[in-house]
């Protein structure tokens, strides 16, 4: 037995988990969230909010999601490890991120990873010692724990969930800013895989850190991220990461608004900027002149705080004017007691997140700015010297020095990327996988007035099968309709019909079309393998003689 064919999934839509499907209306199948669907049709069970089991249909998909990433990784000479769920917190004492309140801990010893950075670092430290022996790429595919409050969205925000998650170490700023880039190409093309279209986005790092991030993002009216895209530049941002261009020469805005914050120290900060627009103090985070205490948020209590500690008005406060406010803009009055020697002023950073059609800053404000929703699946991060520096991972360079690695972080939520898949792509008639991870490609079906030559059918079913094609024939005691029924809302790309007119056979293309180079071949071979094509009633419909059914079956997929 070759090695090939020791181990072959089982996938089957005939299992206790999805041979009886539920009765759907078209409005009832609209009402359901992607998650109920995904469970009602036997792909997944949630026993708890945030807690997955994985089905015979579900695993398969996932499985071959999975395959395509590590098949971009391996190309890109990525290696694959595999660390353990449990991460020691000696690790994130040094790194100063044991106090996260999403971590899993176990003990004051032990959590369930939720990341890898301290583990890898740790890992790669050992090996990696001279400069000799780098840069190293490094990946793993493993399951993740996030001690999450709410989780909401199903798979798009899990308690646990799949994470691909990857690491570069490099000698210097150069080299690890080359991989970052590397594995930003392999992304594009892992993403390109997946036939939904997505966008590249600049990003806050948040809690992993450094100073040069992307998200990548599927383009739906369903994401919870903002997402504004130039029209000259076509440079696309996170909103937290995009502020509008604003001419220094331009009026002042007629009136601010203020918001009010306090230091670790509890002094004040007071932001003026354009009423009606959005303050975003990360843009003020950036300028590095305080520190803000973020826990605290609420007006009435940040001034109540600062009150209480400043009785003589001897207390600093540091005031914040964004670009468009200027000497003629109104406004509004200091409410608490106050001494000017104590007063700092720091003008003229942008404070406000963009609008829909504000100017674009990253091009001078040659374009305009355009919002569109996402849904983050990816994000890569460059680090430099974040983690290998409290965790003293080092290697020896050229000259015998001791320097530390330059470092770079990537990681796609491979459970929430299926999830996203699935809410992006689906209709009023159920799933719609693409090809590449369906759980199946091809369910052949069977006419009761189908009389031919079953072996014919049989080895159809053999090529198909022997050319990497996931296929079934149901051979359930459902009627020809509610199979066919069945295999749509389950999303599979392809159904084969063979009934009376065998030897030809009906092809009824249920996935959705993303490119057009199979369709093309089978344009120009329509005359020599006698394909007929109609659509009716939205769907499109592929009658063809047994004898080109395989070649017809893999152009087909090319572009589903």
């Amino acid at each position: 037995m070759s090695l090939s064919r020791i181990f072959k999934r089982l996938v089957s839509t005939n299992t206790i988990f999805s041979s009886s499907l539920p009765k759907l209306t078209g409005k009832q199948l609209k009402s359901l969230t992607t998650t109920e669907l995904l469970i009602k049709l036997g792909f997944i069970r949630q026993p708890h909010a945030g807690i997955t089991h994985w089905l015979p249909l579900g695993l398969a998909t996932l499985e071959n999601l999975e395959e395509v990433i590590k098949q971009r990784l391996s190309e890109g000479q990525v290696l694959e490890t595999s660390l353990s769920s449990l991460s020691h917190s000696s690790l994130w004492h040094k790194t100063k991120r044991w106090q996260n309140d999403e971590l899993y801990k176990l003990n004051e010893d032990f959590c369930l990873a939720a990341t890898a950075e301290e583990e890898i670092t740790e890992l790669v430290k050992v090996y990696a010692d001279t400069y000799k022996k780098l840069p190293v790429l490094i990946y793993q595919m493993e399951r993740k724990y996030r001690d999450e409050r709410r989780p909401r969205g199903g798979l798009l925000r899990g308690r646990e969930f799949i994470m691909n998650d990857a690491y570069s170490f490099d000698v210097d700023k150069e080299g690890a800013l080359a991989s970052f880039n590397k594995m930003n190409k392999i992304y594009f093309q892992i993403f390109s895989d997946m036939r939904v279209p997505f966008v590249k986005a600049n990003a806050d790092s948040g809690t992993i850190g450094g100073d040069l991030s992307y998200e990548w993002h599927f383009i739906s009216d369903k994401g919870e991220d903002t997402l504004y895209t130039c029209d000259n530049c076509q440079v696309t941002g996170n909103v937290e990461k995009v502020k509008p261009f604003i001419d220094e020469n331009a009026d002042a805005v007629d009136k601010a608004a203020v918001t009010y914050a306090l230091t670790t120290d509890n002094d004040l900060v007071a932001f003026y900027y354009p009423e009606g627009r959005h303050l975003n103090t990360k843009f003020f985070d950036a300028e590095d002149i305080v520190e803000l205490n973020t826990k605290i948020t609420d007006q009435e209590k940040v001034l109540e705080i600062f009150e209480s500690e400043n009785p003589d008005g001897l207390k600093n406060i540091v005031r914040v004017v964004d670009l468009a406010v200027k000497p003629r803009t109104e406004m509004p009055d200091m409410p608490v007691p106050f001494s000017k020697s104590r007063m700092s002023t720091f003008e003229g950073i942008g404070l406000t997140e963009a609008q829909e059609g504000d100017l674009c800053s990253n091009c001078g404000g040659k374009g305009h700015l355009h919002a569109s929703k996402g849904i983050e699946v990816g994000h890569t991060f460059y680090l430099g010297k974040k983690y290998s520096i409290p965790l003293e991972a080092t290697f020896a360079d050229k000259d015998g020095e001791k320097q530390n690695y330059e470092m770079g972080c990537y990681g796609i939520g491979v459970s929430r990327l299926l999830g996203a898949i699935a809410e992006v792509l689906r209709d009023e008639k159920g799933l719609r996988w693409p090809a590449i991870i369906a759980p199946l490609q091809v369910s052949i079906v069977m006419s009761p007035a189908f009389e031919g030559d079953h072996q014919k059918v049989q080895s159809l079913i053999d090529l198909l099968t022997k050319a990497g094609i996931r296929v079934e024939e149901d051979s359930s005691d459902l009627s020809l309709g509610m199979k066919l029924n069945r295999s749509k809302l389950l999303g599979i790309p392809l159904q084969i019909i063979i009934g009376k007119a065998f030897p030809k056979l009906e092809i009824e293309v249920r996935g959705k079309l993303f490119g057009k180079k199979g369709y093309e071949v089978i344009e120009s071979k329509r005359s020599d393998w006698g394909i007929e094509t109609e659509k009716r009633h939205g769907v499109v419909k592929h009658l063809v003689d047994i004898e080109h059914a395989d070649e017809t079956i893999k152009l087909l997929l090319q572009d589903l």
